[in-house]
């Protein structure tokens, strides 16, 4: 019999993927929540998880897969050893019932106006004028990193968890604050060891975030956007240091972050959000093409109101953000015969995004015939590796066992590892409404 090959070429789609892992975050809110009022938001992670107040996508938002909580060590372990680790767990299935997974940090204190250190940690070993632990002490890394470490052993692998920040020196753990390099490199070790399948992200700059690096942890800003120029009587505005034209650039090349994005998350956190940067005149094109420049995953806008004048420009860079896999071309090789046999199977796949997807997923084909299902994981695929860029397949596909002679139909989808659902939907239209991709079918003999 002559060998029969059918090709595959669907039609790209710049529709909006609700796809996990990527776009804009929602913060200390879920999708669905209502939003923050004007242009304020809370440090303070939630500690309630009411029903949502809205069916679907939030007015004046962008349309989340990630939520974005943080919460202060004085709530988590309020007693030393008791540990309110049930907040993280309805937060957790608060994001899995709205469409999203759940980006974490876990802060040790905030700003005088926020929860401070736990009492019974600042009775015993103290805290400065401004309320600063000794953050070289053994204690504080005993103590916090307990904190770390449980929550670790709680949580590291859920599913539902899309990152934690490495967040320990000062306000929010973001950094202003001393700590030495010694310290830093313990703090990281720690979370590395606590956090080993859990994506982690370090804060920009400095010692906290070249130990952070050398673990093999992404990035996260905490001021993206800003373009202040304030000057003052001895600088000009256009020469007014500010976080996108100086502190970004000098710490990603100082600290070894060009190439992280390879194999590790970045995570854009707005500076004050959106509306003020409209307030302020700052250029939107070009923080979004250093967004975008720098390979970023995630943006944060605070679940603040977004100006509709920038809805759209907004929408277009979290639809650019992170991976975006177009199905350009598939192949199906005739099948030897159904005893132990396999069909050649070869797709052209690009990634059209700015960066790979970073959790485990299975690229898997999934064959029907009349009542029968039978779903087959292409084999040595790991879609991680899939940079911006082409990405070209050429296997041999095993027939499962069972099937009978005739006509088989094919699709394409992307699963997690034992699951049977497409949870990555590729951005063309000829998609199922589960997320699988039609690839047609093959003629079993």
């Amino acid at each position: 019999m002559a060998e029969v090959i059918r090709r595959v070429r669907p039609t790209p789609s710049d529709a909006y993927l609700a796809n996990p892992h990527k776009g804009a975050c929602t913060f200390q809110r879920f999708a669905g929540d209502p939003l923050f009022a004007g242009t304020a938001w809370s440090e303070q992670g939630p500690l309630t998880f009411p029903e949502r107040a809205f069916p679907g996508t939030t007015p004046a938002y962008l349309p989340s897969t990630v939520a974005y909580c943080r919460w202060y060590w004085q709530m988590l372990e309020p007693a030393p050893g008791s540990y309110e680790f049930g907040i993280l767990d309805q937060a957790l299935a608060t994001a899995a019932a709205r469409g999203q997974t759940l980006a974490i940090r876990l802060m040790p204190f905030g700003h005088p106006a926020d929860p401070q250190l736990p009492r019974w940690y600042a009775d015993r070993h103290g805290a400065d004028a401004k309320g600063h632990p000794d953050h070289d002490s053994a204690p504080y890394l005993e103590h916090f990193g307990g904190l770390i470490r449980e929550a670790g052993r709680r949580f590291d692998g859920d599913p539902r968890l899309e990152s934690i920040d490495l967040a320990y020196i000062g306000y929010w753990g973001e950094g202003a604050g001393t700590c030495s390099a010694e310290q830093c490199r313990r703090f990281a070790e720690l979370f590395r060891e606590s956090f080993p399948t859990t994506p982690r992200l370090g804060m920009m700059g400095d010692a906290q975030m070249r130990a952070a690096l050398a673990t093999g942890t992404g990035w996260r800003c905490d001021c993206f956007g800003d373009l202040r120029a304030p000057g003052d009587a001895c600088v000009m505005r256009h020469h007014s240091w500010n976080h996108m034209l100086e502190g970004y650039p000098r710490a990603m090349a100082e600290c070894g972050a060009v190439d992280t994005w390879r194999t590790a998350p970045v995570h854009f956190e707005t500076c004050w959000v959106p509306m003020t940067w409209q307030q302020r005149g700052f250029d939107l094109d070009y923080i979004i093409g250093q967004g975008l420049k720098w390979h970023g995953t995630y943006f944060m806008p605070k679940s603040c109101g977004l100006s509709p004048e920038w809805v759209d420009q907004l929408s277009d860079f979290c639809r650019r953000l992170g991976y975006r896999y177009v199905l350009r071309h598939a192949a199906l090789q005739s099948p030897t015969p159904i005893a132990g046999g396999w069909f050649g199977f070869q797709a052209f796949i690009e990634n059209v995004g700015v960066a790979p997807i970073y959790h485990r997923y299975d690229l898997a084909i999934r064959l029907r015939q009349r009542d029968r299902e039978e779903i087959v994981t292409v084999p040595d695929v790991d879609i991680r590796t899939w940079l911006p860029g082409d990405a070209w397949i050429d296997r041999r596909i095993p027939l499962p066992p069972g099937l009978r002679p005739g006509w088989a139909d094919l699709a394409l989808g992307i699963i997690r590892p034992g699951e049977r659902d497409a949870r990555v939907r590729f951005a063309v239209e000829e998609t199922f409404g589960n997320g699988w991709v039609s690839l047609g079918g093959i003629e079993l003999d």
